[in-house]
């Protein structure tokens, strides 16, 4: 397991983008934050505030397990419904029990949307 918690990179308001080379910038979905870690035995998921959550989206954690051990990807975990993403559902998923969680990713299915991606070692 780790020996940290991840930290997460965070946004700040600004009043004008920068501009110039070296900048890039890209869409944000409404999800939840998460952090998916890569282990050579399992996968770690991980919320903003450093809480481990695999529970909740046990579905990303199966889909990661296709990941080369030691990758590591900064992101959210969204839920699209109807051809619309639905904040409220990955909020609601988030904050149930173990057996919820499970029954909602059975009928809504997360996808993982992540901003950075980064190798351990």
């Amino acid at each position: 397991m780790l020996d940290c918690i991840p930290l997460v990179a965070l946004a700040q308001a600004v009043p004008v983008l920068p501009e110039g080379p070296g900048w890039w910038y890209e869409p944000k979905l409404d999800g939840h934050r998460t952090v998916l870690r890569r282990t050579d035995e399992t996968v770690v998921l991980y919320a903003r505030s450093g809480r481990v959550v695999p529970q909740h989206w046990m579905d990303l954690a199966v889909a990661g397990m296709e990941l080369r051990p030691g990758t590591v990807l900064d992101g959210g975990a969204v839920i699209w419904r109807d051809g619309r993403l639905d904040f409220a559902a990955a909020q609601s998923r988030a904050a149930s029990s173990t057996t919820r969680a499970r029954a909602l990713a059975a009928r809504y299915p997360a996808a993982g949307h992540p901003h950075g991606v980064g190798l351990e070692g």
